[in-house]
């Protein structure tokens, strides 16, 4: 999600500069630094597990993982998600190799000693404060079946290095860029309304804005996910909203 909203950025900020930009400046700009905010609550939830199958051949390790498969869909089938609405998302297949004894140089070739394949898979459910309990019991009734949660680096999601193991449901609003540019305009609002009354107290009227630059965005929270870790995610988990906060400097000019 950072990630989107850190690339809409410079594209945001040179369609406000091409309209703003005068050729003539008769004043020193009115320069104002300031922060901008929206929030909303997640709209919809990721559930995300793996699916893991081993066998001596990669016929054997496919047929385990299919049994698990066809179990964890009969299993979400009762809370009413049908198979087309499970999304896979990763697909590999893992040769099970020996350790290299001492004795034998580091080339040397070795017999895998089986396979294992493994599918990942997401499911988007649409969430609220009221139905977070049921989100917890589809989440169990997958991982009863067999499935694993995922192991998520954060440079896949966010551009970030660190790894963010077990992820299992992760929760987003619907549509980001449209909370990033909410904070963007009420950034730019606050500005205008500073602008204003700096130029009432100098005797001009007419503001025209020159220079748009953003300075920083952050969210808060960067994340919002239960993970399988022996503790009870309704004492853990709070529900709050996703804040975006957007801080700008914005020059104006005064007639």
């Amino acid at each position: 999600m950072t990630k989107r909203w850190l690339l809409a950025i410079p594209l945001l900020s040179v369609i406000t500069l091409a309209g703003a930009q005068s050729p003539e400046r008769t004043s020193a700009p009115l320069v104002f630094r300031v922060a901008g905010e929206a929030q909303a609550f997640p709209e919809t939830a990721v559930l995300r597990f793996t699916v893991v199958g081993d066998g001596e051949t990669l016929g054997k390790a496919q047929e385990q993982l299919q049994q698990t498969e066809q179990a964890i869909v009969k299993a979400l089938e009762k809370f009413g998600i049908q198979k087309g609405q499970i999304a896979t998302e990763r697909f590999a297949v893992i040769p099970l190799q020996p350790s290299v004894s001492s004795g034998l140089p580091a080339t040397t070739a070795l017999r895998p000693l089986g396979y294992r394949v493994q599918k990942g898979y997401s499911v988007m459910l649409p969430v609220s404060v009221e139905n977070l309990d049921k989100l917890l019991q589809i989440a169990d009734a997958v991982l009863q079946q067999g499935a694993r949660p995922t192991v998520t680096t954060g440079d896949e999601r966010y551009g970030y290095s660190e790894r963010i193991p077990y992820t299992l449901l992760e929760f987003m609003v619907r549509d980001p860029d449209k909370l990033l540019q909410q904070a963007m305009d009420d950034a730019l609002q606050r500005a205008r309304r500073l602008a204003e009354q700096a130029s009432k107290q100098i005797g001009k009227v007419t503001l025209r804005l020159v220079r748009l630059q953003v300075a920083n965005i952050q969210t808060f929270p960067e994340r919002r996910t239960i993970t399988p870790e022996g503790r009870d995610p309704i004492n853990t988990f709070a529900w709050q909203p996703v804040r975006v906060t957007v801080q700008i400097e914005a020059a104006f000019t005064y007639e």
